[in-house]
């Protein structure tokens, strides 16, 4: 837990050194699966996301907490585009705009438009919505593999027996 709050913090400082818009989000400190997706595609990047369909996972932020679940979403040249899908229990697929209201004008009004479905890391945007939830996709098949450990050694004494 010491180990992942540390890595916290430094991921949260780095997005402060750089500038990065969505700082803020990320310091209101966010309970579920938010978290732990966002600190693996931050700490190991991802491959750019090719032209096609592709499955992501869907993370919903309301109130401090988020859930995650999977969607399909469709990327053209760097970018995903409309609509994106929800699976639903039943393994089908809805349009995620039928769940959830439009877009906060407000919020949209202050974006610029065009890099707003710009997909970076494995990731999009943090988008607004009108009641207020916060949507961010990953794209979880491009994310990096998980770094390999180095193997120890045993102490001396134990593989020098001899």
């Amino acid at each position: 837990m010491k180990n992942r709050l540390t890595i916290l913090v430094f991921v949260l400082s780095l997005h402060f050194a750089f500038g990065q818009t969505d700082t803020s989000f990320h310091a209101k400190g966010i309970e579920g699966c938010y978290t732990d997706y966002y600190i693996a595609f931050t700490e190991r990047g991802a491959n750019p996301v090719t032209d096609g369909q592709h499955d992501v996972v869907i993370s919903v932020i309301h109130q401090g907490k988020s859930e995650c679940y999977f969607g399909k979403a469709t990327v053209k040249d760097g970018k995903f585009v409309n609509p994106v899908t929800i699976q639903k229990d039943d393994m089908s697929f809805v349009p995620l705009n039928t769940m959830f209201k439009s877009l906060d004008q407000n919020w949209l009004e202050e974006q610029d438009m065009s890099t707003i479905n710009d997909i970076n890391d494995g990731m999009t945007n943090v988008f607004l919505t009108k009641d207020k939830y916060e949507l961010r996709m990953f794209f979880y098949t491009f994310v990096h593999p998980k770094p390999r450990a180095n193997r120890k050694a045993p102490p001396a004494d134990v593989l020098l027996k001899k």
